[in-house]
């Protein structure tokens, strides 16, 4: 049985931001609340988003898999990755992948796509 959550048409399409089986966690779309700010505020705001939606199905950080990032272009990879450094626990960072691409949206910079694993059950 999947588990939908945080339903939303946010761009125009219907779609769950939150999607869980048993086992695994996807996140899709996961972006800053405001794109006002450069590419270090909107990784920030992009990664606070995961840890929320990771939160709300019981999990942190430490049940991803994989993340794949989208850059709006690559001369933001630097400024970007000094976040993702603050942000991934050294020890155990997930996976992760990067490319660039022209987003939705011309005042996004980054958008990010989370596997993660179910590790206190799906009751939690």
């Amino acid at each position: 049985m999947l588990e939908r959550r945080q339903l939303t048409t946010l761009d125009g399409a219907r779609k769950a931001q939150i999607v869980a089986s048993e086992e695994l966690i996807f996140l899709s779309g996961m972006q800053p609340d405001t794109t006002d700010g450069d590419i270090k505020e909107q990784m920030r705001g992009a990664l606070k988003n995961v840890d929320a939606a990771l939160a709300e199905m019981g999990e942190d950080q430490a049940s991803i898999f994989v993340i794949h990032i989208w850059l709006k272009d690559m001369r933001y990879f630097s400024a970007m990755n000094a976040v993702w450094n603050e942000w991934a626990d050294a020890e155990n960072p997930p996976s992760r992948t990067c490319v660039s691409g022209e987003l939705y949206r011309p005042d996004l910079l980054v958008e990010l796509v989370v596997t993660a694993c179910r590790s206190k059950g799906a009751d939690a």
